[in-house]
């Protein structure tokens, strides 16, 4: 693996340089460095019912949060009507709620090592499934997409479906999609 740019000072390398021509500094041990280090990323597969606990804990604060939200908005511009007292509020609510839950598990894995709350309380994390490191903001885009809605059936028995028998443990067909797997903490 060789750098494009200096590390010190920011000058454009040539491929394979091992000393930077602008300040001089050492590349070579700078490369192996980083190749080691992402070879010690390792994680156990995890397992179905920690992830479904996880998510289950997930649904709950996405559940607090977008209800809260959702009336605190949406109710004071619905009139009230004793036959029909939340007055359409799921159906103008649905697309509402769609929005916090998946800001919520997108954000959360971007911006936390890939953990939510439910799965930072068991140890889990989604990684990409490659280096078992750090995806991408957009993989994990990709992999939240139906996570707060209904459609998270579908995407489980579509993947359980397709992926049985799978070492990566992925249940998921969006995380074939998004290159992304779940594995155990330490």
């Amino acid at each position: 693996m060789s750098l494009k740019f200096c590390p010190k000072c920011g000058n454009k390398l040539e491929p394979d340089t091992t000393f930077c021509p602008g300040c001089g500094v050492d590349l070579k041990s700078r490369t192996e460095v980083s190749k080691t280090a992402v070879d010690k990323e390792e994680g156990e597969y995890a397992e179905l019912l920690p992830r479904i606990i996880a998510l289950f804990i997930d649904g709950i604060i996405i559940g607090i949060i977008s209800s809260s939200l959702s009336v605190a908005i949406l109710v004071s511009w619905i009139p009230f009507n004793i036959f029909d007292p939340f007055g359409g509020l799921w159906f103008v609510s649905f697309p509402f709620n769609w929005v916090i839950g998946f800001l919520y598990s997108w954000l959360f894995e971007t911006y936390n090592n890939g953990q939510t709350v439910g799965k930072i309380v068991l140890n889990l994390r989604t990684v990409d499934e490659k280096t078992l490191g750090p995806a991408s903001p957009s993989n994990y885009a990709i992999n939240n997409l139906l996570k707060p809605s209904g459609l998270i059936i579908l995407d489980f028995i579509i993947g359980v479906m397709k992926n049985s028998g799978d070492p990566k443990n992925r249940y998921r067909i969006m995380q074939n999609v998004s290159e992304t797997v779940v594995i155990t903490t330490k």
